[in-house]
């Protein structure tokens, strides 16, 4: 077999894994529920590893968190829906299994995932947002990621669009996350007309990222991706309208996520290609997959 890896996205409800290998193709999957503490985690995360690859010494694991991750890829700094703190994960799962793990936000590698093998692997200035249940976000410059001095960048869903406005859970009040999140879809997007309310809000929370970065492209990914070109195109003509305001008319692409669901585990597995190194990664075993 080429050479692959394995990637998991550990969410709120579930941690979904797969074998990866060079081109982004998901070779075997397996997936569980998201138990409650570090060390159930950690030991999920391990039995998902080993049903993917009973030979599993030396094998690579890149693992995606919806959470802030610190700059060295090791630590969970904070995760409030995992109920994770200053977590070693990375530890946790080496002291576990014989492998090389390294650790990134869930966004993050939905972005990577898509610059290596999606929608944006024609760029190297982009910037992606995830609308679930809440907004994540992930900026790409000079084909790298942006993770900031703390591994806090990227937070687009905490970027203030109303001040004074909806109350969020983060503590401020009128943040993007409260106006075009998945809970805004499920009670303002019931009709194709209505993705213009998502979308007003969308294009002003991305005009200010464009305005910053000037990305070539901005990706739309979560589950908002489906809506396809409905909800694309609408964003990208009020990002236009806004950024004409300040005297720019070159508007960013907005295009959907092309990877879907996989892409937080294929972006994890993948940034940990690319970042930790090789460790005698060919041919490792695939074991039953489930889904």
């Amino acid at each position: 077999m080429s050479e692959s890896w394995i990637g998991v996205d550990i969410g709120g409800t579930k941690i979904a894994a797969g074998i990866v290998n060079g081109q982004g193709a998901v070779l075997a999957r397996s997936q569980r529920p998201t138990p409650h503490g570090e060390v159930a985690i950690a030991d999920a995360v391990a039995a998902l590893v080993l049903q993917l690859s009973p030979n599993v010494a030396g094998t690579l694991v890149g693992i995606a968190v919806p959470g802030y991750v610190s700059i060295d890829h090791r630590t969970v700094s904070y995760a409030a829906n995992l109920d994770l703190d200053n977590t070693k994960l990375a530890d946790l799962i080496e002291a576990r299994l014989d492998v090389a793990c390294l650790v990134i936000n869930d966004a993050n590698a939905a972005l990577w995932a898509e610059h290596k093998f999606g929608a944006a692997q024609t760029v190297q200035d982009a910037a992606m947002v995830t609308v679930g249940t809440g907004i994540g976000g992930g900026l790409l410059v000079n084909g790298k990621l942006v993770v900031g001095a703390h591994g806090w960048a990227g937070e687009i869903g905490h970027m203030v669009v109303e001040p004074g406005g909806r109350p969020c859970g983060c503590g401020s009040r009128g943040c993007l996350d409260r106006y075009a999140s998945g809970s805004a879809l499920a009670t303002e997007a019931r009709t194709s007309e209505d993705f213009a309310v998502i979308a007003h809000w969308l294009g002003f929370g991305l005009s200010q990222v464009s305005m910053l970065l000037d990305p070539d492209l901005i990706v739309l990914g979560g589950g908002v991706s489906s809506a396809g070109a409905a909800l694309a195109e609408p964003t990208r003509e009020r990002l236009a309208e806004l950024l004409a305001e300040h005297g720019r008319h070159a508007t960013p692409q907005v295009v959907p996520a092309q990877l879907g669901p996989d892409a937080g585990f294929i972006g994890a597995a993948a940034y940990a290609a690319d970042h930790v190194g090789k460790r005698g990664m060919d041919g490792i075993g695939v074991g039953a997959s489930a889904s």
